[in-house]
């Protein structure tokens, strides 16, 4: 699998979308410092799940989002895509079928992150499961940063067997593991939760079994209850039934009464609505008669006013004729004086016109004298601005040479000023900065000669205290597991112990004077696999009491079994054959006599087919016993059912090897412990020295910082005031030049200024002279063009006043023509009201006006007729009126009967629906009950005996209804615990195995791949460094948790420890150690940044020899500056950033550029 392709879009100084290709093995990027080269390599560990924003050189996530530059706005979202070839088919798993592989991130600014494998958004474990084994990861030793190179030379083991594990491909082992734990304690937690849910459920079936028993008590007293109320409701819907029968005659009788009323008050109701109608329109014509007598009111009114306006009119009529003659009188007043104006005006007008053609002729005069004068003006206007201009000129060159020669003095005075200032900065500047320099350094020299020794004062307090962290949780973990041991032991012997004490109060013996006697089991030791064939003999008499001969049992006996015996009794039997069964037991004296006495002639059998088949051997009151209790003798046999009968064996056996262990851990526990202690004070001096240690170097940073930031400013201070002395003497060189150029140049001002003040005053005399002149010459010009513009006026105004006078003529020919055609239509208005003024007359209007008075008296009386009609009517109305009002109040009283009637009815319909559904919801048999009712079995007084049977089902208390079906759903579920308990079991067994399996093979595998990059170190290191030696070791010495330390020692050195390396013998060996990772597990590609930057030129060709013998198998992306690695790539990417804060891409094929030179 290669890297083909990188494409970044928006990704922190990628704002444009950027592809870069990359088709061979050796591609290297270069570029100037800044311009985003090692972006590229963030961009790479983003992508493959980087989550940590510290690793990528960021304070946030954000932060990998291009933030806008000066002419670039922020971008939304950052995207990142690595495309891999799989031509060769070397991926596995889901993803290995395709040709090529695209795996994509990307993050927008709210957060959302999202990771891509061929388009399809996966998980980012995804990402880290499809690379896991390779050492490609975000993590992993295939992407190595600036300054990685010397942080993995300097991990801790931990963290450098991480990369180990990576290169064994334990990582994916790991995975396995950790999963299988985490399902493994989560199968523990269920079958621990799956306990929890056995107990509680048993105590659920305890309580379901007794609510069961009162549930079918209860369900007997319903149906007895329910057989009461049957036949109660029966009874009580036939009673309910008759009843509505009732109620719906008497609501049919009042219906009919209601009928026969409303029928009446209909027909009433008819005849009020005839007088009501008759009413109505003699009130209309009542209303039509008083209409019209109100408009003949208005018409006799209205005639009357017309006969008053009439008599106003003749008034105004006179009037006006006496107003029109007036007015023609004055008219003709008028126009006889218009008639002599008009005269006056013609010969006004004649005059004025004389006047003006005079004018005329005088102004014409004086414009032909104007251009003459005009021109001799503009001569000496020309000549007095020529000297004007002549003197200004002369005095701006005057006021400008003054100005330069002051302005040259008073750069001489400054020259000298600064000078002189220059003279005193150089004094100022002679001083004893060397001496105080050379003792800032050197203090700075002390402090860092501490810093480094705290450094390592520093690491070896840490080393120690991490060892110490280990080695205290091995201890404590030591301490943990005895106390663990020991107080399982504790709690098992204090249950043996009670169970023992339980057994021994529980007896014959209990109160009794021999109740503190031994029994006979306390005395005697049998071995295990015949512990149980002993108590199936035996029986009771393993409690058997040493007593006295005279030993008398209490009256009345108790009813528990007990047996003695004699403590005195003596021995008096041969001796037993040598498989009796006596012969396996170890008793004291007094037991042995009973237990021989006891077991006389029981031989032991090693199984049941042995004893049949040898039962013809024994003789006369012997039998075979079996190690299971089965007793065979000459005549029968006698299976024994094994019921724990040697349980007090058992128990005090175990009682006493509990004992006999504790003794043995208590000391145990109490060494792990005083030595966990240890450890612990140990790790907190430690601990307290390193801090005390850390202080101790932060106060030496601070102050070996603060001594060369001194150092360097003096130094700096020291440079800064020799170039200023030395700047300070060529200004003061260049200063006394400018002087005397100054001078020189001020006395050639001087004369040139002498010259122009002597020219000066004749100039202006000769200006004032010819400006006199033509001040005069102006003066004359003006007092003709005054002259001409008087003529031109007086001219005006004539030709305006001519004018005048011929519109005043106009006017008043036109005032006379209007007051011919005034008085001719005043006269015409005066012929019109003579002739109106006869015409009028109002006899005709009066003669009206009596006729409407007589017509008013006729329509008075028809008016006065019509009331009396109407008063009648309204009377004959009122009566029938009140008739009807009397049936309408008897109606609502009828219509009250029916409506309670028919909610009678209605209530006992409804009371019999309740009491019939009442029986359907029961599934009564409602023909049985009609059979019962007529033999007379429902007159039971059934309600006293449902009061009864509800008491005894209240007395039941709550009752649980569903509870057979929950005890017989409690049942099937227990059963399914039971299953699941098993599976889990046989779950937790597969897991535990699968555990160490993979323990087993991690530790193989990472025993095989250490031993295996062992040698390749072994074999890089000199072909680097040109000879030395370098070697991997194990700090611990537990395969899974042991960490990984390197040992290197370069040529013509002995180094006790890694640290003491120079930058570049550290560089050279993480390669070392990096290139013997790659050679064991060659990752898909390898991407370096600047990690020749500590190199020299020999140690860089030696990395590069190294690095094209590996590119064979794995593809190299590297950032450096080096000429010697430049030269090693087949390919070279250049970044650019023409554009302030933006990322460019510019490829060169170092091939293809040598075969088009070779062409050219």
């Amino acid at each position: 699998m290669r890297l083909t392709h990188i494409k970044l879009a928006g990704f922190k100084s990628f704002t444009d979308p950027t592809t870069i290709h990359v088709p061979g093995q050796l591609v290297a990027v270069i570029g100037p410092n800044g311009c985003g080269k090692s972006n590229v390599i963030d961009a790479v560990r983003w992508v493959l799940g980087e989550a940590s924003a510290k690793q990528l050189r960021g304070e946030s996530m954000q932060d990998v989002i291009f933030n806008g530059a000066a002419t670039r706005r922020p971008a939304p979202r950052a995207s990142v895509e690595l495309v891999f070839s799989n031509a060769d088919g070397s991926l596995h798993g889901a993803w290995g079928q395709y040709g090529e592989i695209s795996i994509r991130r990307q993050l927008t600014r709210q957060g959302e992150s999202s990771y891509y494998i061929n388009g399809q958004q996966v998980r980012r474990r995804d990402i880290t499961d499809l690379f896991l084994g390779t050492g490609v990861g975000a993590r992993g030793y295939a992407v190595i940063e600036q300054g990685m190179i010397v942080r993995i030379i300097e991990a801790r083991p931990e963290e450098l067997r991480a990369h180990i594990e990576e290169a064994a491909g334990v990582s994916k082992y790991k995975e396995r593991r950790r999963e299988t734990e985490n399902r493994l304690r989560d199968t523990r937690e269920h079958l621990q939760r799956l306990g929890d849910l056995q107990s509680e459920l048993g105590r659920q079936v305890e309580k379901l079994q007794r609510q069961a028993a009162a549930a079918e008590r209860y369900r007997s007293l319903t149906a007895e209850l329910n057989q009461a109320q049957n036949h109660h409701d029966f009874a009580q819907w036939r009673h309910t039934l008759a009843a509505a029968d009732r109620a719906a005659a008497e609501h049919e009788r009042a219906r009919q009464q209601q009928d026969e009323l409303a029928r009446q008050n209909q027909a009433m109701n008819d005849a009020v609505q005839m007088l009501r109608q008759t009413e109505q329109q003699q009130q209309a014509e009542q209303y039509r008669l008083n209409q019209q007598h109100a408009l003949l009111r208005e018409q006799t009114a209205r005639l009357e006013e017309q006969i008053r306006s009439r008599q106003s009119q003749r008034q105004r009529l006179e009037r006006e004729q006496a107003a029109t003659q007036a007015t023609i009188q004055k008219i003709d007043s008028e126009h006889a004086e218009l008639q002599q104006q008009h005269a006056q005006a013609e010969q006004a007008a004649k005059q004025q016109q004389m006047q003006l053609e005079l004018l005329t002729a005088e102004a014409v005069a004086l414009e032909e004298q104007l251009p003459e004068l005009e021109a001799a003006q503009q001569q000496a206007a020309e000549q007095q601005q020529s000297r004007h201009n002549e003197a200004a000129r002369l005095r701006r060159e005057l006021a400008l040479k003054q100005q330069q020669l002051q302005h040259s003095r008073q750069s001489i005075s400054r020259l000298q000023e600064r000078q002189a200032r220059l003279q005193q900065e150089a004094a100022a500047l002679q001083g004893d900065a060397g001496q105080d320099t050379a003792a800032a350094q050197a203090r700075a020299d002390t402090l860092a000669a501490q810093y480094q020794q705290g450094e390592k004062q520093l690491q070896r307090l840490e080393e120690q205290t991490g060892y110490l962290k280990t080695a205290l949780a091995a201890a404590r973990e030591r301490e943990q597991e005895h106390e663990r041991r020991i107080l399982a032991a504790e709690a098992e012997q204090k249950t043996l112990a009670a169970l023992l004490a339980d057994t021994a109060r529980h007896n014959f013996w209990q109160g009794s004077e021999q109740a503190d006697a031994s029994a006979l089991w306390q005395h005697i030791r049998v071995p295990e696999e015949w512990q149980g064939a002993l108590a199936a003999v035996l029986g009771e008499r393993l409690n058997a009491r040493a007593l006295p001969a005279d030993f008398q049992p209490p009256s009345p006996l108790p009813e528990s079994p007990a047996a003695w015996f004699d403590r005195e009794a003596h021995a008096h039997r041969a001796a037993s054959p040598a498989q009796a069964l006596i012969h396996q037991i170890q008793a004291e004296p007094p037991f042995q006599v009973a237990l021989a006495h006891w077991l006389e002639g029981i031989l032991c059998a090693p199984d049941l087919d042995y004893a049949l088949a040898h039962r013809s051997r024994l003789e006369p009151g012997q039998e075979w016993l079996t190690p299971q209790g089965h007793r065979i003798d000459r005549l029968g046999v006698l299976l024994h059912h094994a019921d724990g009968g040697n349980r007090h064996i058992r128990h005090h056996a175990r009682h006493d090897e509990i004992t006999a262990a504790l003794a043995e851990w208590q000391p145990q526990f109490l060494v792990a412990r005083a030595e966990a202690e240890k450890l612990a004070q140990q790790q907190a001096e430690t601990e307290a020295e390193l801090r005390q240690a850390q202080t101790e170097q932060r106060r030496l940073a601070a102050e070996l910082a603060a001594a060369q930031q001194q150092a360097g400013a003096l130094a700096a201070r020291t440079a800064q005031a020799q170039q200023r002395r030395e700047h300070i003497a060529q200004e003061q060189t260049q200063l006394a030049q400018e002087a005397e150029e100054l001078a020189c140049a001020a006395e050639i001002l001087a004369e040139e200024t002498a010259a122009l003040e002597e020219r000066l005053p004749e100039l202006e005399a000769e200006s004032r002279a010819q400006a006199e002149h033509s001040q005069q010459a102006q003066q004359a010009l003006r007092q003709a063009r005054q002259a001409v513009l008087e003529a031109d006026r007086r001219r005006s105004v004539a030709e305006i006043e001519a004018h005048r006078q011929t519109q005043q003529l106009q006017n008043i020919a036109a005032r006379m023509a209007a007051l011919v055609q005034q008085k001719a239509d005043w006269q015409q208005r005066q012929s019109e009201l003579a002739l109106t003024y006869a015409e009028d007359s109002e006899d005709e209007q009066r003669l009206q006006l009596e006729e409407l008075a007589e017509a008013v008296f006729t329509l008075e009386e028809q008016i006065q007729a019509a009331a009396a009609e109407l008063a009648e009517t309204q009377e004959h109305g009122r009566q029938q009126y009140a008739r009807q009002q009397a049936l309408a109040a008897e109606l609502p009283q009828w219509q009250q009967a029916a409506q309670t009637a028919l909610l009678q009815q209605q209530e006992a319909l409804l009371n019999a629906k309740h009491f019939h559904d009442n029986l359907l919801a029961r599934q009564a048999d409602i023909a049985a009950l009609e059979a019962e009712q007529q033999a007379g079995y429902l007159k039971t007084d059934w309600p006293q005996q449902i009061d009864s049977i509800s008491r005894r089902i209240q007395a039941l208390g709550a009752v649980n209804l569903a509870a057979l079906d929950e005890l017989a759903e409690a049942r099937e579920r227990d059963g399914y615990y039971q299953n699941q308990r098993a599976d889990l079991q046989s779950a937790i067994t597969l897991l535990e195995e699968a555990i160490a399996q993979i323990d087993g093979e991690t530790k193989q595998r990472f025993q095989a791949t250490f031993d295996a990059v062992n040698q390749k170190v072994q074999t890089f290191f000199p072909t680097l460094f040109g000879g030395g030696e370098a070697s991997l070791h194990m700090v611990g010495d537990d395969l899974l948790t042991a960490g990984v330390s390197i040992m290197a020692r370069p040529p013509g050195k002995k180094n006790s420890t890694i640290h003491l390396l120079s930058g570049g013998e550290k560089a050279l060996t993480a390669m070392s150690l990096v290139f013997a990772l790659f050679s064991l597990n060659p990752a898909p590609f390898c991407l370096l940044d600047e990690v020749d930057a500590p190199l020299d030129d020999a140690n860089t060709a030696r990395f590069c020899n190294l690095v094209k013998e590996m590119s064979a198998q794995t593809q190299f992306l590297y950032i450096s500056h080096n000429r010697l690695t430049m030269e090693m790539a087949e390919q070279l990417i250049g970044v650019t950033m023409q554009e302030k804060g933006v990322s460019r891409i510019v490829a060169v094929d170092i091939k293809q550029a040598l075969e088009m030179a070779e062409t050219d």
